[in-house]
């Protein structure tokens, strides 16, 4: 029999796929707990690697970028593709192979029992691969809580004198004028901060490279005064800790430190948040913990700290909590006597926060609570930068 030849581009095959884009990533990238879709966006787990929260992985379902995929979670090459490198994410395939499965999908070239045996066994094999990385990211989970747990102990209890009052109160968040420290903040006058920095030969000073050419990345060690926040689940146990870096400026003032990322969580938080206020019971006095809460509770959920401390600044009565992130702030695990929810939004235009905060809402008003939302009018504008701007404009006045 003679050759086959391939008569289809690569361009033609991916237009192709396209075409058929709702069935390729039906079978490849299955809808999965949290899954939603905001406009030409569908979010949903990423099928090539041990993958628990949706929010992350996103493929564009129709528009100029369809077909296109993108995991913000991840870097470089393996954070980005088409729907034949889907097809290989998804499989566990090479390139060639990828291309030569989606030529049989579409039926451009006879499938044959090699190949089918060919295709189960990458797919267990990527089976396998995906189970080993859950069970490595369980393992991962388990110790991060330890760490996390040890580290917020290891903080100081009273913040009253200490540089994470002074960073508050700089943010418009005085402690002492509210009456009472939030008892899941602590600080701590040394956390580790590991820094990421090309290497280099310190007599020439030039940029150390590997083989392929590629700049040497070397991780270097500091110890830096930090906020810490115990991330609780709705249990109330640590399962993580979130540390706001400090430094001090010449002026004495404390502040937050000029790091690629001065705010850090270690452990895994999904389903936690940060308890800052109980808010005021029927009697006027402190209320009961989260997860003893009366039915009809409502609560306030902010994504940073300082927001939700903002929110506390200006409603003491209130019961508040910070998610973390906007992913934490869907994920967080309220319990069944919560029947009201209050999102205080950062006023942030990109699409891919709206479709996220979009997602917030959605999730919130599933679970059968009302949902309002508090936004800023002032575009770029969170809470906290609106509480500044109020008390500088008092001042001024």
């Amino acid at each position: 029999m003679p050759e086959q030849r391939h008569t289809h581009s690569i361009e033609a095959i991916k237009q192709m796929l396209i075409d058929r884009i709702e069935d390729v990533v039906h079978l490849h990238a299955p809808a999965a707990p949290g899954s939603y879709r905001k406009g030409e966006l569908y979010f949903t787990l990423n099928p090539g690697r041990a993958d628990r929260s949706v929010g992350s992985f996103v493929v564009h379902m129709s528009g100029p970028r369809a077909g296109q995929w993108h995991d913000y979670a991840m870097s470089g090459r393996e954070a980005h593709g088409d729907l034949i490198d889907l097809i290989g994410l998804s499989l566990g395939l090479n390139a060639a192979q990828a291309i030569a499965e989606a030529r049989r999908y579409l039926g451009l070239e006879v499938d044959t029992p090699e190949a089918r045996r060919a295709r189960a066994e990458a797919a267990e094999r990527a089976k396998a691969r995906r189970a080993e990385e859950e069970r490595q990211k369980r393992a991962r989970a388990e110790t991060g809580k330890r760490n996390a747990r040890g580290l917020w102990l290891s903080g100081q209890a009273g913040i009253a004198g200490t540089p994470v009052e002074d960073y508050l109160r700089g943010r418009g968040i005085d402690l002492r004028a509210l009456g009472r420290q939030p008892g899941a903040l602590r600080y701590h006058p040394e956390v580790t901060y590991i820094a990421e920095r090309e290497a280099f030969d310190p007599e020439t000073g030039e940029v150390l490279t590997d083989d392929r050419g590629r700049p040497i990345i070397e991780r270097v060690a500091h110890k830096l005064p930090a906020m810490l926040a115990a991330i609780v689940n709705g249990a109330g146990e640590i399962i993580a800790c979130h540390r706001t870096y400090l430094a001090r400026q010449p002026d004495g003032r404390w502040t937050k430190a000029a790091l690629p990322d001065a705010k850090k969580v270690l452990g895994e938080y999904r389903g936690g948040c940060v308890r800052l206020s109980t808010g005021l019971g029927e009697s006027g006095k402190r209320g009961k913990a989260l997860n003893q809460c009366p039915p009809g509770t409502r609560v306030f959920l902010a994504e940073g700290i300082e927001t939700a401390l903002s929110a506390v600044v200006l409603r003491p009565e209130a019961r508040v909590v910070a998610g973390v992130s906007i992913r934490g702030m869907a994920a967080v695990d309220l319990p069944a006597n919560v029947a009201e929810v209050v999102l205080i939004a950062d006023h942030d235009t990109h699409p891919s926060a709206q479709a996220a905060f979009q997602a917030v809402i959605e999730t919130h008003a599933k679970a059968g609570r009302l949902v309002r939302v508090w936004r800023s009018p002032a575009e770029g504008e969170d809470l906290n930068d609106a509480l500044m701007r109020a008390m500088r404009e008092k001042g001024a006045a």
